[in-house]
């Protein structure tokens, strides 16, 4: 498939579109997260199916994708129950420090060892998560709940590494709209039957969130997680990641606007120190690919 959009303009409007994830999932409370995983991948594997038209890709990837669906729903599930036991703040915070995981996960399977610079300008973005996410105790009553809820998180970014790297792999030969609809639908077939063993209503739900599901749909999955897999055909996965600590910076913006969870000093110092991070980290690996 030749490149029709620069994959670095991909990778900003995602960047932006998945920053309103965490906020569309609290306008949403009464949403299960395996549900909520279900409709965001469900709704965007129909919206892509006129690809498959052109034909199923070659079968040696059809089993990667769909281990790609199995850790993009397992990546929602974690993430998406994460943001129902502490603030989008942390939850984004920590389910987006998957570039950590992403280089390792890189430079042990794909030999694709990211520079010193990389590393140095991830510590630098490590720093200002650290910051962010350090300060005022919590509530003392709340932090088993908050606890639970950033190992969730963590967890998530870990899936979503995984998902990422096997994404990287099969867009190499499958054009973005096969593989959207097809890693979209697998997401959905683990999340259906999981959803039926736990008990968990995907249907009942109020206007208002039915209207937050669409979104999250239209938005963070389709502009968001589909532009991702556009760019890492043309981007390596550990710079695909590391762009993505910008999400953190959106989602704060956006819980402060629309949830009333306003950042404080300390986590606007933090947001910067990251914004700074994630510049030496990405800038040096695209003049290095260029030349």
């Amino acid at each position: 498939m030749p490149r029709t959009l620069s994959p670095h303009i991909s990778l900003i409007v995602a960047v932006l579109a998945v920053s309103t994830a965490a906020p569309l999932i609290r306008l949403a409370p009464e949403v299960h997260p395996v549900a909520a995983g279900f409709w965001r991948v469900g709704i965007v594997a129909v919206l892509l199916s006129p690809g498959l038209r052109r034909g199923m890709p070659p079968v040696r990837y059809l089993v990667p994708t769909a281990l790609a669906g199995l850790f993009l729903a397992a990546h929602f599930w974690t993430w998406f129950a994460s943001l129902h036991q502490t603030t989008v703040l942390r939850s984004t915070l920590l389910v987006c420090l998957n570039p950590l995981w992403t280089g390792i996960l890189e430079a042990l399977i794909l030999k694709q060892a990211p520079s010193r610079r990389y590393w140095a300008g991830l510590t630098l973005a490590f720093v200002g998560v650290a910051v962010m996410t350090t300060g005022p105790a919590l509530d003392p009553s709340l932090y088993p709940e908050h606890l639970s809820g950033d190992l969730l998180a963590l967890l998530g970014g870990i899936l979503g590494s995984l998902y990422m790297l096997l994404g990287r792999f099969v867009r190499q030969r499958v054009d973005i709209e096969r593989y959207g609809s097809l890693v979209c639908a697998s997401a959905a077939l683990w999340l259906a039957p999981l959803a039926v063993r736990l008990d968990v209503p995907l249907v009942g739900f109020s206007q208002s969130t039915w209207l937050a599901l669409g979104a999250m749909a239209l938005g963070p999955q389709l502009l968001g997680h589909i532009g991702i897999n556009y760019s890492l055909r043309y981007i390596s996965a550990a710079v695909v990641s590391a762009a993505l600590l910008l999400e953190p910076v959106g989602a704060a913006a956006l819980g402060a606007l629309l949830l009333n969870e306003l950042p404080t000093t300390r986590e606007v110092i933090g947001a910067v120190v990251v914004l700074a991070g994630v510049s030496v980290a990405v800038l040096r690996i695209r003049r290095t690919a260029a030349g």
